[in-house]
Formats: structure tokens, sequence, C-alpha cells
């Protein structure tokens, strides 16, 4: 199987954009385990805190600077970095460079029948976890 634009499920909310290759509702891509997206954020713009109740996640940076946090714990990538993060654990993603930042986003266990992701920003320690 080829996976081409025509395939791709996009999302545009004016500072991300988001690019999903194979996503929970996609018919045209029958992957059955995994899902892929690349996402495309702004400077000062990212992914805020939340977690993937039952699904792995490794994240590859393709372009830019991203402050990337897992758990507590946090490091500036640039390409060609990846960021492993386990089902259930807490994690953000944030463009701190100057130009468009580019991810790799490859998540497993696409069948599970949890949501996709759990918004954890605005609760402790999260919603202050930045401004430490």
């Amino acid at each position: 199987m080829f996976i081409k634009p025509e395939d791709i499920h996009c999302e545009d909310n004016g500072t991300n954009f988001n690019e999903f290759y194979s996503c929970l509702d996609s018919q045209r891509v029958p992957a059955e385990q995994i899902m892929m997206a690349r996402a495309t954020f702004d400077p000062k713009t990212g992914h805020e805190f939340h977690y993937h109740e039952a699904r792995e996640e490794m994240i590859y940076v393709l372009e830019g600077q991203v402050e990337q946090w897992v758990e507590h714990e946090k490091q500036i990538l640039g390409p060609g970095d990846v960021a492993f993060i386990p089902a259930g654990v807490v994690h953000a993603s944030f463009n701190v460079g100057d130009g468009p930042a580019k991810l790799l986003a490859v998540l497993g266990n696409k069948g599970a029948s949890t949501a996709f992701a759990v918004d954890v920003s605005d609760q402790e320690p999260w919603c202050n976890l930045r401004k430490s």
C-alpha cells in the first residue's frame, strides 16, 4: 500500500498544522496498529501537555528546535533527535526556534478504545511547569 497526498487528513488551527497519514477514523489507510502524523508548529506554539492512555509514541524532529517534555524532564531537540513516550506518560512539544518546527510522530495501538489524547495542560503541575 502507498499513501498519496489525497490520503492524508489535514488539520490547521492557524498556528499548528497536522497531517495524519493514518488516523483513528481513516478508512483510506488501513493500518491496524500504528498511526503516523507530521506536525508543523509556528514559533512559540506547540502541543500542550497531554497523554495517550494506551498508546506509545515516538517523536522525530524533522526541522527546527523543539522543547520536548516527557513528564518533568525536558530537552531541546533538533533535527534527527527522537523522544520516546510510553503509554500514559504526560508530554508536550513546543517550538522554541525562530522558524517553523516540524515533527513526525508515530503512535502504536491504533485500535485502542481510549480517547486519542487527554489534555492536562490546565492541571497542576503541568499548567505551571514551563514557568518554573
